[in-house]
């Protein structure tokens, strides 16, 4: 039974002394902003070092060490201008001007002196790019009211998300903060006239953190009735004025059926007319009139004749 027991020991602590190396080649997370600098660690005594290879996609550059200076040269030419090299910090590499495209693993091989002998090792690194947030926007959409109870839904947005982004919503009661839901958006129901308290967003990312300007819930409800009322008074007029159009139109109509647009009978003066025999004399303003009587005495004419 003890000779059980020391052999379940000894398989546990070579399963422990197998996961601390496991980890141990986990790659060291490091976290940069976009337009600033970061820098990669080296956690190795530098009176040791000799020669430093930095990678990623391929060769960044090369660090040569020796006593009296050190010297980088840069191997991959989208980062030229961009390395720096400091001895102080084990001979770390720190990349400025950074941009999401930089985002990505890297390693540094290392090579070392001790008892005479050289010695390559190996540091991991993942780099990850985030950008600082802006201020979110809330937009209000009114689901319409039930029962008398006023139902919106506030929907928090960034100009430009990126990638790691959390939502939450705080509500501001008694000058006391109070995390009220998780996520972007919020639906929120009340009656009006009702205590409510004051709702914020707030956008965080591994870098930075905004928040939007208060949303007092008070004055939703009241936003809601005075949109509806401006809707019911631009429809009421929509309305006059249709049937003010629809009324002129009618009557136009009917005076042109009438004859109203045609020359007026006041226009047109009979002079005056008699009757010698049986020819007819006939004086009218109006030049069709005109003709009319100029025939009419012709044809009287020709039958005398």
């Amino acid at each position: 039974m003890m000779l059980l027991l020391q052999w379940l020991v000894v398989i546990l602590c070579l399963q422990i002394e197998e996961a601390v190396s496991t980890d141990s080649k986990v790659p060291l997370t490091v976290i940069g902003t976009v337009g600033k600098s970061v820098i990669l660690p080296l956690k190795i005594s530098s009176d040791k070092i000799r020669t430093i290879v930095w990678l990623s996609h391929n060769s960044l550059a090369t660090v040569d060490v020796n006593e009296q200076n050190s010297h980088i040269i840069i191997t991959d030419s989208k980062y030229y201008g961009r390395l720096k090299i400091f001895r102080e910090s084990n001979y770390s590499l720190q990349i400025n001007n950074l941009t999401t495209e930089d985002e990505n693993y890297y390693k540094g091989q290392i090579t070392i002196e001790s008892q005479g002998q050289s010695e390559t090792l190996i540091q991991e690194y993942f780099l990850h790019i985030y950008e600082e947030l802006r201020k979110p926007q809330i937009t209000v959409n009114f689901t319409g009211p039930e029962n008398g109870t006023c139902n919106v839904i506030l929907l928090c947005s960034l100009e430009k998300e990126g990638k790691n982004v959390t939502y939450n919503w705080i509500s501001l009661k008694d000058g006391e903060e109070d995390t009220a839901y998780e996520g972007p958006n919020l639906t929120v129901s009340w009656r009006p006239g009702e205590s409510e308290p004051n709702f914020i967003c707030r956008v965080t990312n591994p870098i930075s953190s905004q928040r939007s300007q208060p949303i007092p819930s008070s004055g939703l409800c009241t936003g809601a009735s005075s949109r509806n009322y401006v809707m019911l008074i631009v429809g009421i007029v929509i309305a006059v004025v249709l049937c003010v159009a629809i009324m002129v139109g009618s009557i136009f109509w009917k005076k042109k059926r009438q004859g109203f647009i045609q020359y007026s009978p006041n226009n047109v003066q009979q002079q005056g007319a008699a009757t010698e025999g049986n020819t007819v004399y006939a004086q009218v303003n109006h030049p069709y009139r005109q003709k009319a009587a100029t025939l009419l005495e012709t044809s009287a004419y020709d039958k005398l004749i």
